[in-house]
């Protein structure tokens, strides 16, 4: 930890990410809560995040190869600044009770598209200033830090909500803010998988987006845990909106409901403790069937125990523990696999897939409240948490190496 936090550029790259996603984080319980009192419906709200999550996946098509060619430090700068003029003016707009609810609606999808950009450029960074050795470090910091941010944002939140709406998303803004003046400068590169002399740094975005995928997909071990992350993410994208509409409908506090939306995050990040050594010691493989398993299990605890605010916390305080080590054992491969050049393009190329069914899981987490109820549309989607638990079984996941092995991966 000490060594990483040496590396010029990487705290910053931290204090970065923090900021950023603990305003996205404060986003995921705003949204839905002021589209819900608005609208007073459920699917609307389930099909708002949907639509953000679509345009998010129609920018992500290009948004690997764009921060691979202008470079991931001016990419980063330039949408923390647009998300904290965006939500500052959703803020500004509140103030006019006679506007329609489209305009706000619109600025909530363009945020979740400029979203897009920051995992390519967080891993871009990150192989740049970290040796491979450290990546499976690297990338349990990044786990840890995002559920902190889940943990302090999503309170803090409905804290704020409760209080003003407006207050909520100035404070949004001033996290994104923050994040925009802490963007670290073009690093000097650590990693030893550099730039090729008969690559063309004129490349075309087209083709290294398609290249991106077509790394992605001919890697048998890329190709199966993307596949295990798209259905994964159905239910990963479901739950919380379910659970946010069953309580908000019987009347509780937007600050009980962010309590709620942090217990998953504060269980990956006590999981992330022991993320980096458990991703050096155990298969991928396993982690994934591991973590998707307890998911599945919590799932279906909360089919009947989800209007009990304590059960429903400790529930989803479990499912996260083992989450933190099954996503650093896949960053960590997928950085050590991939030549810096493509890393913004592979990690877009492997993420689109991976949320290609997240907009379904949201509108499925409204449509299913407002006509199923809250039990059933939770049982539905533990069945999809089910089946990415079986994927993870087949011999393409199983077949992936320690992180410890990797080295003999790239060779």
């Amino acid at each position: 930890m000490a060594t990483l936090m040496s590396i010029p550029g990487y705290r910053r790259l931290v204090g970065t990410m923090a900021f950023n996603q603990t305003g996205y984080a404060m986003a995921s319980v705003i949204v839905p809560l002021l589209i819900f009192d608005i609208s007073k419906n459920a699917t609307l709200a389930g099909s708002v995040s949907a639509f953000g999550t679509g345009s998010l996946i129609l920018l992500s098509l290009f948004a690997g190869a764009l921060t691979d060619k202008f470079h991931p430090s001016v990419v980063l700068k330039l949408v923390t600044l647009a998300q904290t003029i965006i939500w500052i003016s959703i803020a500004l707009m509140l103030s006019f009770s006679d506007l329609p609810l489209l305009p706000i609606v619109l600025c909530i999808v363009f945020a979740s598209a400029l979203s897009a950009f920051d995992a390519p450029s967080e891993q871009s960074l990150i192989k740049q200033m970290v040796p491979t050795s450290d990546l499976g470090t690297a990338n349990a910091i990044a786990h840890g830090r995002e559920s902190t941010a889940e943990v302090f944002g999503g309170p803090s939140a409905g804290l704020l909500y409760g209080l003003n709406p407006h207050l909520a998303l100035f404070v949004q803004g001033a996290f994104h803010a923050i994040a925009c003046a802490l963007v670290p400068r073009k690093p000097h590169s650590a990693s030893t998988n550099q730039l090729p002399e008969e690559h063309d740094t004129n490349v075309s975005v087209l083709k290294s987006s398609t290249d991106g995928f077509r790394f992605v997909f001919s890697h048998t071990g890329l190709r199966a845990i993307t596949l295990v992350a798209a259905v994964a993410n159905i239910p990963m994208s479901a739950f919380i909106l379910v659970l946010i509409f069953s309580y908000r409908a019987t009347g509780e506090s937007a600050f009980i409901i962010g309590l709620i939306s942090a217990s998953f995050g504060s269980g990956v990040i006590v999981g992330s403790l022991l993320a980096s050594k458990l991703a050096e010691v155990v298969p991928l493989g396993k982690l994934g069937t591991i973590a998707l398993l307890t998911f599945t299990i919590s799932l279906i605890v909360l089919t009947t125990l989800h209007s009990n605010t304590v059960a429903t916390i400790i529930a989803l305080f479990i499912a996260g523990l083992p989450l933190a080590s099954f996503n650093t054992a896949i960053g960590a491969f997928t950085a050590a696999i991939t030549p810096d050049y493509r890393m913004g393009a592979v990690t877009t190329a492997s993420t689109i897939p991976g949320i290609f069914l997240m907009p379904f899981g949201a509108f499925l987490a409204g449509f299913g409240f407002e006509h199923w109820g809250a039990s059933t549309t939770l049982g539905l989607i533990s069945t999809f948490a089910l089946i990415a638990t079986m994927m993870t079984l087949t011999s393409a996941v199983r077949g992936i190496p320690l992180l410890s092995q990797l080295d003999e991966v790239q060779s």
